[in-house]
């Protein structure tokens, strides 16, 4: 990558913008735009500039975790870290928000590699005495062309970009497309039809049976939530779920979801059990627990037939936490089930430290049963269960050759398309009754 000698003289020899004279006073937003504009100033005609904003994912639960003071040391390591690149500016913005400013005359492939290169130096695992600390980050990336775009114009598409990311679950980059302010609009009408959407009644849960494997028959349902939405049909929760816990309504949308489950629950034949998903934050909050035992009683809900899914995520982020949830939920007779299993970082041990009751094989296993590695690995999971006496469900089976590949291995329940697609509570009614003789 080749920059002209003004760029690299600004690059090395002056100082970082929070440092630079002359900007006291100044909003850090303000020097941002500063730095930009200065940039821009020196820069040739076949040059470009990529902005990225970069956002710390969930790293709330480092603070939770490690304490604001540790949690202080972990940004000042990430500011070390991005600032160790070569031919960029890097500059902290506040709290968890960087950006970094990259000069160069190549394809958008650089800049593309550049957010790469961010991802992975920002993933590195950082030791904090006894935790290890595992980062991912959102990237907003936008390139100027020629100069083309002022610092303001830079800075707002760089931030729709980064919104773009968020939107997707984070660990990732968006590049900025101008179509993006059409999609910008959309999210902000989502936001205002979420905000009444409770009280009009359009969130309800949908159930996907769960069923023994042995038998084929039906054992209970997996509970996922859906909007109703007046004008756009059926909204799934991949859509809406994350703009939700940005607004601060997804403990709202789990009590709603409970009450309305435990409802439903309470009228299928009694040895079919329900199951509900907490997310990582949801389960890290000891609060959510109590308000989920309380209409649990008060529906009437025999415990022992309530699911509680967890993700091996919130294993990660606040260990002690979830340990006093799981340890709630358990001693009212609500069995856990780890979800997902495989495609996080929960070790052995957290597993048997949680005193897990049962364990879901994610369907992206699944999916790859048609290889010999496949095959070996989820063999190797049910085995796991089975020496930690842990039922297994397997999710996402949608063949016959998957479903009779995990009775084989005496995998306990299976869940997917090939027994049935998540629908309405009348369904279910049907089919618990259907299986009940």
């Amino acid at each position: 990558m080749s920059i002209s000698r003004k760029l690299r003289s600004v690059l090395r020899r002056r100082p970082p913008v929070s440092a630079l004279p002359g900007l006291t006073g100044l909003s850090l937003r303000q020097r941002l735009q500063r730095a930009v504009a200065e940039i821009l100033a020196v820069m040739e005609p076949d040059e470009r500039l990529a902005l990225l904003l970069i956002d710390l994912d969930r790293f709330k639960l480092v603070n939770d975790l490690c304490g604001p003071a540790k949690g202080d040391a972990v940004l000042d390591m990430v500011r070390q870290r991005l600032g160790g690149l070569k031919h960029a500016r890097t500059l902290h913005l506040a709290g968890d928000e960087f950006a970094c400013l990259l000069p160069f005359s190549d394809a958008d492939e650089t800049a593309v590699a550049f957010a790469q290169q961010v991802q992975s130096v920002i993933g590195e695992p950082i030791h904090m005495e006894q935790h290890v600390i595992y980062l991912t980050c959102s990237i907003g990336l936008v390139i100027d062309d020629g100069g083309s775009r002022t610092a303001d114009q830079l800075l707002h598409a760089a931030s729709i970009a980064l919104s773009h990311a968020q939107q997707a679950g984070g660990d990732t980059f968006r590049h900025f497309a101008p179509e993006m302010f059409i999609d910008l609009g959309k999210r902000a009408e989502l936001e205002n039809d979420l905000r009444s959407s409770i009280m009009r009644g359009e969130i309800q849960p949908w159930y996907q049976p769960i069923v023994q494997l042995d038998s084929g028959r039906p054992k209970g349902f997996e509970a996922l939530i859906r909007w109703h939405h007046p004008r756009q049909g059926v909204v799934g929760p991949d859509r809406f779920l994350p703009i939700a816990e940005e607004m601060g309504m997804d403990r709202d949308l789990l009590f709603l979801l409970m009450r309305q489950v435990c409802r439903d629950a309470r009228n299928w034949p009694p040895h079919f059990t329900v199951s509900i998903n907490m997310s990582p934050a949801q389960l890290c909050d000891p609060d959510n627990a109590v308000t989920l035992l309380q209409i649990l009683f008060a529906s009437g809900l025999t415990p022992g037939r309530l699911i509680v899914e967890i993700t091996e995520n919130a294993l990660i982020h606040n260990l002690a936490s979830a340990q006093e949830t799981i340890r709630s939920l358990r001693n009212t007779g609500i069995s856990v089930a780890l979800d997902d299993f495989g495609t996080g970082y929960a070790s052995l041990s957290r597993l048997c430290n949680l005193e897990i009751d049962q364990m879901k094989i994610d369907r992206t296993l699944i999916q790859s049963l048609d290889r010999e590695a496949g095959r070996k690995l989820v063999k190797a999971v049910v085995d796991l269960g089975r020496s930690l006496s842990m039922p297994v469900t397997a999710e996402g089976i949608e063949t016959d050759a998957q479903a009779q590949f995990l009775r084989g291995l005496d995998c306990a329940f299976g869940q997917g398309y090939l027994f049935g697609r998540p629908a309405p509570a009348d369904t279910a009614r049907k089919v618990a009754f259907g299986f009940s003789q």
